[in-house]
């Protein structure tokens, strides 16, 4: 008895232990000859990423031929005529004699190889062999989220960086002060935040010519009030055309003037121009050159530097005493950042879902809003769905709903109860955003298996869901809107069928108002879903956009139009 307690003691130590001791206990166990651990098959070349103990194995090169093995959940046992040709050369060429796939909620991460000396394996070795699996798909999925959240992060934390300096700059433009020293801080801010070698800013004279005006960088100092024609050069095109200029290479391209590198021994390798531009008129442009970490440059840059390019130009027409043009450009520089917000929260591209097709379609009414939509798939059968409206526009508004998105993905990575994730949602919004700010918001969970729909709608208008044959049902408020008192929530759920269409939207459908100030209301909205009896999601979203358009008196949208439609039934791809 002490012998068998001993072993099992044993045991339990090394699955809490690293892999490498778990793996080294494991062939110990059954005396095989090694391990190998494969990655998911992409491509047409196999190799393992891993040998336990650590030898050299030369790839196999018909990794396209077996990568149905991602999709296939069983073992596969050398020499018992349960896989094809291509799987079992495959193991053939690395002495595999079981081969199991590591696996987690559906999704193959790779695979781990066993030779056994060339025996089947007995039940309690199967058995072992999919604890181990399982053990490393978990650790393999940790890791890739905890990447996932890294790479989150970073990207968090650069934007954030970004709109903290472009506040910055902003209210140093505010403040006024010598015109000289206001351009310098933008650029010196500027390539601080882009992380490059050198920038520069030239404004056009009144006779075409570009003059430097601020010039940072190793050689800056030899650039200062030097002038190029128009047309001379990328910054000459930029400033003729009114139109940035992305160059990966600039000595690869005809249109790149090296003479400035020649004379000062600087080396360009990529160039970002853009102009500096106000009420359509090209007033100078901004460059930026080389990358601190080789790569060139990209959209996002453009972007970061379109807005840079924006302040600039306030900076320069507030010296020049236009007010009014100063206020329009502070005010699009706000929008550029809180769209970009918007647009990296908003998803353009809705994930396929078995059994589920969905479409939605966000129209902000000024350029950036406060509505946001989401998808977040938790497993084969459950989805969780949400949308919400935000009370404010503007950058405070984008903020907000940035942080609401981040934080319902966060929770739902720990837990899928909808009343546990809502009320800590409320408790943060609560928190961070001030009296007057508050979010309405729909949260759901669909389950495809039992053909059920449970959800919280927390102050949100009732949502719609059309039922066969053409009955709709409203799904109303069960709670507060969130950020206003500390609330427990209560779902309710009803069933979802074959057929069955659910309809979100947000106030800016409902609310559209007529010359004579009447609202479009929910029962015309209603009688579209009967009207569009196809199933067809994208068509229904758009027949609701083209009616309310239509119905507004401006017939432009007086608020944020935010929708998403989802129909229950056979596989097909997203529209």
């Amino acid at each position: 008895m002490k012998t068998m307690q001993s072993s099992h003691k044993e045991r339990l130590e090394v699955l809490h232990g690293d892999p490498n001791q778990l793996l080294a206990y494991y062939q110990r166990l059954f005396n095989y000859k090694y391990l190998l651990i494969f990655p998911e098959i992409r491509g047409n070349e196999v190799r393992p990423l891993f040998s336990f103990p650590q030898e050299a194995f030369s790839p196999f090169f018909k990794g396209a031929e077996i990568d149905w093995l991602n999709y296939y959940p069983k073992a596969l046992y050398r020499n018992q005529g349960d896989e094809s040709v291509n799987a079992a050369e495959f193991m053939s060429h690395f002495g595999i004699d079981h081969l199991y796939p590591i696996r987690f909620e559906n999704k193959t991460f790779g695979f781990l190889g066993v030779h056994a000396h060339g025996r089947a394996p007995n039940d309690f070795e199967k058995q072992t062999a999919r604890l181990i699996a399982r053990y490393l798909a978990s650790q393999w999925h940790a890791r890739n989220l905890m990447s996932e959240i890294r790479r989150s992060t970073e990207k968090t934390e650069r934007l954030l960086q970004e709109i903290s300096t472009v506040l910055e700059v902003t209210r140093a433009i505010e403040g006024g002060g010598d015109i000289q020293m206001l351009l310098e801080t933008i650029m010196e801010k500027c390539m601080e935040v882009m992380a490059v070698e050198a920038v520069s800013l030239m404004l056009t004279m009144d006779d075409g010519d570009l003059e430097f005006r601020v010039a940072l960088g190793p050689k800056g100092k030899q650039v200062k009030r030097y002038r190029i024609k128009p047309g001379q050069g990328i910054a000459g095109k930029v400033a003729q055309s009114g139109k940035p200029l992305l160059i990966p290479e600039a000595y690869n391209d005809p249109r790149f003037d090296p003479s400035f590198d020649k004379r000062s021994g600087f080396r360009t390798h990529s160039i970002l121009c853009v102009p500096m531009q106000h009420r359509g008129k090209t007033i100078g442009v901004v460059q930026a050159l080389n990358r601190f970490d080789g790569k060139s440059f990209n959209e996002h840059d453009l972007r970061t530097f379109t807005i840079f390019a924006g302040q600039a130009a306030v900076a320069i027409e507030n010296s020049r005493l236009l007010i009014k043009a100063l206020e329009n450009e502070k005010i699009k520089s706000q929008i550029a950042v809180a769209a970009e917000i918007q647009r990296l929260i908003v998803p353009e591209i809705l994930p396929w879902i078995p059994r589920l097709k969905m479409y939605g379609r966000y129209i902000p009414c000024q350029g950036v809003g406060g509505d946001f939509y989401t998808v977040v798939p938790l497993s084969a059968d459950e989805t969780i769905v949400a949308i919400a409206d935000v009370s404010g526009k503007g950058v405070p508004g984008a903020l907000l709903v940035s942080t609401l998105n981040a934080t319902l993905k966060a929770y739902l990575e720990f837990t899928s109860d909808l009343s546990l994730v809502m009320k800590k949602l409320n408790r943060l919004i609560m928190e961070l955003s001030t009296a007057d700010r508050f979010i309405t918001m729909f949260l759901a969970k669909i389950n495809t298996r039992i053909g059920e729909v449970e959800y919280i709608s927390a102050g949100h208008n009732p949502q719609f869901l059309l039922r066969r044959p053409f009955k709709i049902t409203e799904l109303s408020s069960t709670g507060m809107a969130i950020g206003i008192i500390d609330y427990s929530y209560r779902s309710q759920r009803v069933s979802f069928q074959n057929g069955d269409v659910l309809l979100l939207y947000t106030d800016g459908v409902v609310e559209a108002r007529n010359g004579r100030m009447k609202e479009f209301g929910e029962e015309r909205l209603a009688a579209i879903m009967v009207d569009e009896k196809s199933g067809d999601v994208s068509r229904l979203c758009q027949s609701i956009i083209t009616a309310v358009t239509e119905y507004s008196a401006s017939g432009l949208p007086q608020d944020d139009i935010t929708l998403l439609a989802i129909t229950f039934g056979e596989d097909e791809d997203n529209g």
